[in-house]
């Protein structure tokens, strides 16, 4: 499994960024991209999509000669997004891309894959015992109180599920997954944070790479 995290740059770059982007990625991304109407969320959808195939071809899985403009995608019945190449689909790839209004994040594989990342959540809400409790199990609401930061914690925790939703690809609700998904044998998860946010990747146990 490889990935990366990037910070939001600045006004200047991202529209440079985009401006670079909308005629080099397909049309379905261009489209999606333009129904933004401001200007970090077309960055975004396009930048995020320049990173997967950089992803996809630094590690081999595309050979080098594939341009951006070929790679689309395409949803199953539960909306999961697959990889294709012109218009093969590609079963053995694996991705998944997030991104906030701190950073953007992809991460790619062999296997089934889940990333997210997310703005460290306000005080206010993690204030609000009702939201809370909507969100969280008895034992992570007990962990976000006692956390030397529970803004911190609470988005940390929130991102691991949004990460093992993705991976899942089943639209399942969150508040039917296991809690502490961190303990699950099967799964592996890493957590990382950077200027004001925080993100979590998960795989299956034996699939990390790096």
């Amino acid at each position: 499994m490889f990935y990366r995290i990037e910070d939001i740059p600045d006004s200047q770059t991202m529209q440079a960024v985009v401006a670079r982007l909308l005629p080099l990625v397909p049309f379905s991304r261009r489209d999606k991209a333009l129904r933004y109407k401001h200007l970090h969320g077309q960055y975004c959808c396009l930048r995020v999509w320049e990173i997967l195939h950089e992803l996809l071809v630094s590690h081999s899985f595309l050979p080098a000669i594939s341009s951006l403009s070929e790679l689309t995608y395409v949803e199953d019945d539960y909306g999961k997004p697959w990889l294709t190449v012109g218009s093969v689909r590609e079963e053995n790839i694996y991705f998944s891309l997030s991104h906030t209004k701190n950073a953007i994040a992809v991460a790619v594989s062999r296997r089934p894959v889940g990333i997210d990342v997310e703005a460290v959540v306000s005080q206010e809400r993690v204030g609000d015992s009702h939201f809370l409790e909507r969100t969280m199990s008895a034992t992570e609401c007990k962990q976000i109180n006692l956390a030397n930061n529970p803004r911190l914690m609470f988005t940390e925790l929130w991102t691991r599920k949004e990460a093992y939703v993705k991976l899942l690809g089943t639209g399942l609700d969150m508040n039917t997954l296991p809690m502490l998904l961190n303990e699950a044998e099967a799964y592996t998860f890493h957590t990382g944070y950077g200027s004001g946010y925080a993100y979590s990747i998960v795989c299956k146990a034996d699939q990390r790479e790096n």
